[in-house]
């Protein structure tokens, strides 16, 4: 099973998410001018066996500047907009594949404060 997080504001079409089963929801205000003052954080689970089909819908509707990741005991998938990364999963980001997907994101304007990968069991 994979779990992950995607913002809803990040989707061209966020009815998409309802495709997936939801484990929860968050608000989160920001205040950074160049982003939605609140943002939906939906935290998903997806079995093994649809994660590449589910990532690449979500890369096909997913903003520029925008990402999303989901992860299991062993790898994490990092999903931009056409682009999809596998990477290790670590304690301490450390790997050159998550140095790749940091280069590549900061590349097409993604600010690095925003590059957590944050994983949660």
């Amino acid at each position: 099973m994979f779990k992950g997080f995607i913002l809803s504001e990040s989707l061209k079409n966020a009815v998409i998410l309802n495709d997936y089963e939801i484990l929860s929801v968050k608000v989160e205000k920001h205040n950074d001018p160049k982003y939605p003052e609140f943002w939906h954080l939906f935290k998903l689970s997806i079995p093994e066996n649809k994660i590449d089909e589910a990532a690449k819908i979500i890369s096909d509707n997913i903003k520029n500047e925008w990402y999303a990741h989901f992860w299991n005991k062993n790898k994490v998938c990092i999903i931009f907009q056409n682009k999809i990364f596998w990477i290790p999963r670590e304690k301490q980001w450390s790997s050159k594949e998550y140095k790749e997907v940091i280069n590549y994101a900061v590349k097409i304007g993604i600010e690095k404060k925003y590059l957590d990968f944050k994983i949660e069991d």
